[in-house]
């Protein structure tokens, strides 16, 4: 009978134990800096300075940016600003804008990197968004 006590007075002082140490530890999460915000890619249209990209919105819309293509050349001091990726084979393609605290870091199509896949199109130049002085893009969601 005693050593029945004794054990159960040593599990509830642990559990009490265990109960303030994690209470101390309680909220000890950092919130992350960065955030992301993908849609899904439904057409990139290619023109020689930028990509316009259609994308999908709530509601069965449709939303268009216009990514200018220098921001995918390495340059001293500067984070690369789009990123282009091969997409896997049964997944969709999608657009993702990355933040952080906020702020434009940068754009990641995951998309068929084959140009004679029917995703890609070619723009009419005359009708592409100038991207001269262009910092940042938003994906209206």
């Amino acid at each position: 009978m005693n050593a029945k006590k004794i054990f159960a007075a040593i599990g509830l002082a642990a559990f009490a134990l265990a109960g303030a140490f994690c209470a101390e530890n309680a909220g000890g999460h950092k919130k992350s800096e960065i955030s992301y915000y993908s849609a899904p890619v439904y057409k990139v249209m290619d023109s020689a300075k930028a990509y316009t990209v259609i994308y999908g919105k709530a509601g069965h819309k449709m939303g268009t940016i216009t990514i200018p293509k220098d921001w995918a050349k390495n340059k001293p001091d500067t984070v690369k600003r789009l990123l282009v990726r091969n997409c896997p084979p049964k997944i969709g393609p999608y657009v993702t804008i990355v933040k952080k605290s906020g702020d434009f870091l940068k754009v990641m199509l995951t998309i068929p990197t084959n140009h004679n896949d029917k995703i890609w199109g070619i723009a009419n130049e005359n009708k592409v968004e100038s991207t001269d002085g262009v910092e940042s893009v938003e994906l209206e969601l």
